[in-house]
């Protein structure tokens, strides 16, 4: 609800700042900030309070929310900017900006019916509290779910975590498990930008024409249009197929697309029409692509960040995230623009280059998190499991976790040598004792 009031706050000096006969560019720079704020806060928040009240199976159908409703939110605006650039009258500036009071009032009006995050609300010992919104979240007339004994096993795992020598500190990030999901969470939301994800977003238009494009406001509404709908995908398929298979196939393709168009632009001296509808079609394999991969990464940072310090994590890694956005959208020009870097289309070699790096930083970095628990994440985490090993661990139930490596069993002969189970009852055990 805060970040709704400092949203609201923000567009109201961005839309009065025109008012009067005289525009106050000052006002409406500082509403952009306020209102800017909100979106960082935002950002940072709401894929927290998705993976939290999500089960481990739906957590990616969950969090892909967040993406959904951006790129919605972007495609509206840019049809909405398209249209009312047509006119000379301050109509054409001002439902623009009075368009952004839309989703902020959305979300003070509703923000008083959601339950909080029961994890939440048992860290901060409201205990009955938090089985009464795990109810409201997860029960229906026919699952038979007992709040109070998924409100019990988050309960034993926060004990866990208290008990722990690391205290919820900034320092803890520097060292032991908290590190290793830091760099995994700072990674994959550095790479998305590196992969070509910010330059698209900033100088798309620039890129077109270099590749021979000329007619690029239908070709950028039609690729903002396929990307919702390939972040669609991101509802099943992440939850389906799993995190690291979906991340490595659609960095490679997407390297191979922007190989192609630059290759492209150093065979071909002048732009010809035959290469423009070429660069348009891989272009737009790119943008599906990367539409799939685009909720995976906000999936991967809400799994990544420790339940100690869920909110630091997922704050470093948006800055850094946001950081490289604006290092390469301040340096792109430098790159690619005559008189400077002169790349034109061939800066596309530069994005390949990282799609093919993500490759190979997820396949040793990233472990697959697909169906664990946020409690199930923080055990396997914290006993030091190996990337390629977390598949092989299973848990008896939603939030059944172990405060220890000798909570897990031997081997499940009936289910294969890898697989490893691990018991709520010796949770139970443990915690009691």
């Amino acid at each position: 609800m805060t970040t709704g009031v400092i949203s609201i706050v923000g567009v109201l000096i961005e839309v009065t700042s025109s008012l009067g006969g005289k525009a106050r560019f000052d006002q409406f720079v500082a509403g952009k900030v306020i209102a800017s704020i909100s979106m960082g806060l935002a950002v940072n928040i709401v894929p927290i309070y998705l993976s939290e009240t999500a089960t481990g199976a739906a957590r990616g159908f969950a969090v892909s929310i967040y993406q959904n409703i951006q790129i919605l939110g972007v495609i509206l605006a840019a049809g909405v900017v398209y249209a009312s650039s047509q006119g000379n009258t301050p109509a054409a500036y001002l439902i623009p900006m009075g368009l952004q009071f839309v989703a902020p009032v959305i979300m003070v009006l509703l923000c008083p019916f959601l339950p909080e995050s029961p994890r939440w609300l048992v860290w901060k010992n409201r205990h009955d509290d938090a089985i009464v919104a795990a109810n409201r979240i997860f029960s229906t007339s026919s699952n038979g779910f007992d709040a109070t004994k998924y409100v019990g096993d988050i309960q034993i795992a926060i004990e866990s975590e208290r008990n722990r020598e690391e205290a919820s500190r900034w320092v803890d990030l520097t060292r032991g498990p908290d590190l290793r999901r830091l760099l995994i969470a700072v990674g994959i939301q550095s790479l998305q930008q590196a992969q070509g994800s910010a330059y698209m977003n900033s100088y798309i238009v620039s890129f077109l024409t270099s590749t021979g494009v000329t007619n690029v406001f239908p070709v950028i509404m039609g690729l903002y249009t396929l990307y919702y709908v390939a972040i669609l995908t991101g509802h099943f398929l992440p939850d389906t197929v799993g995190r690291r298979p979906i991340l490595m196939s659609t960095a490679a393709f997407c390297g191979i697309c922007l190989l192609i168009v630059s290759s492209l632009v150093v065979a071909t001296k002048t732009p010809s029409d035959v290469q423009g509808k070429v660069s348009i079609a891989l272009i737009f394999l790119w943008e599906i692509s990367f539409g799939v991969q685009s909720p995976l990464i906000w999936i991967t940072t809400a799994e990544a960040a420790p339940s100690r310090n869920r909110e630091k994590v997922q704050a470093i890694a948006t800055f850094f995230g946001f950081g490289v956005s604006l290092l390469i959208t301040s340096v792109s020009p430098y790159i690619q623009d005559k008189g400077f870097g002169n790349l034109g289309g061939k800066i596309g070699f530069i994005w390949a280059a990282f799609s093919f790096i993500t490759v190979v930083w997820v396949f040793f970095i990233v472990p697959e998190m697909k169906g664990f628990s946020i409690e199930q994440l923080d055990f396997l985490y914290d006993n030091d499991v190996p990337t390629s090993k977390f598949g092989g661990y299973h848990f008896d139930s939603e939030t059944g976790i172990a405060l220890d490596s000798d909570t897990a069993s031997a081997p499940d002969s009936d289910a294969g040598a890898k697989n490893t189970v691990v018991t709520t009852t010796k949770v139970r055990e443990l915690g009691s004792g």
